[in-house]
């Protein structure tokens, strides 16, 4: 599983950049920190895409956003439908 974390910015346009890509996801938000700055934060996680494809999102939303740096994690899980 790949994991996006970056700042709340643009929540419906990055929704929408995710689902004209066809990705499945959960999106979180929350309160976080970059550079002793306090931050809105939003964290996608992707469901079932490969490391190019998760690094593509990433790069997106970076440019999407105007930012520094987003953090791109990979986390390896196994999952079941139930």
């Amino acid at each position: 599983m790949y994991r996006i974390l970056t700042e709340n910015k643009n929540a419906d346009a990055v929704k929408g950049l995710l689902g004209s890509l066809g990705l499945d996801y959960t999106m979180y938000f929350g309160d976080g920190s970059w550079h002793g700055q306090a931050e809105n934060c939003m964290l996608i996680e992707l469901d079932n895409a490969p490391q190019d494809v998760a690094e593509v999102v990433a790069t997106l939303i970076k440019a999407l956003n105007l930012q520094q740096a987003v953090l791109l994690q990979h986390i390896p899980v196994t999952s079941q439908l139930v």
